[in-house]
């Protein structure tokens, strides 16, 4: 049951599309807030979360940090599989989270800086070297992101935008997630227990052409490398 969360706080950071110089570089802090877990069934698409089922708790699942969990533990609780319809195929997962988390560094010639914060409409000041620091990070306005995701004005999802699209007034977004190995399909008495690969190693991201723009308004979040699978 707890292996369930870890799954959940890999996939949902965030996924910025236009950066013209981007470069990359591992992280070692990426604290996002998840407000909604939603299995959807079979039929789902990265479009469409199909007869979504909450199995998550009121309130949110507070700032997790994926970066700093090691190989085989568990980045935090939030969700219980035990709410799931016996004999159900589920084929994706839809998350709910804030748009604004925190995030620390490098990348390129450039590094987080602390205590620096973007918006919805800007990346963060970075630093030219140096030790990273965490900074505050936003997933930016945007009209052209892929149709797994898309804003939500509410933190429930009641409100949202069109599908690739996050708009200045969604404090949060949604994102949809498949999951690998042909679905969940959970059996009286029988849970099963979640696997997930992650890798942060390329999810800092910096908007520059190079170390003398650093101080600007470059940093940004780089989507992680995540498979999600479900296994008796």
């Amino acid at each position: 049951m707890k292996n369930l969360i870890k799954s959940i706080f890999i996939f949902y950071i965030l996924f910025y599309s236009v950066n013209s110089f981007a470069a990359t570089g591992a992280a070692t802090e990426y604290k996002v807030t998840m407000t909604k877990l939603e299995l959807c069934e079979t039929g789902s698409t990265t479009a469409n979360c199909l007869n979504a089922l909450t199995i998550s708790p009121s309130g949110t699942s507070g700032a997790v940090d994926i970066a700093s969990v090691s190989a085989g533990a568990t980045a935090g609780s939030y969700g219980n599989i035990a709410k799931a319809k016996i004999g159900t195929l589920y084929t994706f997962i839809q998350i709910t989270m804030s748009r604004q988390f925190s995030m620390t560094g490098t990348a390129g010639s450039c590094a987080t800086k602390a205590g620096e914060s973007g918006t919805k409409t800007t990346d963060a000041k970075g630093q030219t070297g140096g030790t990273p620091g965490s900074s505050t990070l936003y997933v930016p306005d945007g009209s052209s992101y892929d149709d797994h995701m898309n804003g939500s004005v509410d933190s429930l999802g009641a409100s949202v935008s069109n599908d690739g699209v996050i708009g200045s007034s969604d404090e949060y977004f949604q994102y949809r997630k498949i999951i690998s190995g042909g679905g969940l399909k959970v059996k009286a008495g029988d849970f099963p227990t979640v696997k997930v690969a992650f890798d942060v190693s390329n999810a800092v991201g910096e908007a520059t052409g190079g170390a003398a723009a650093c101080t600007g308004n470059v940093m940004y979040a780089n989507e992680p490398g995540m498979i999600i699978s479900f296994v008796d």
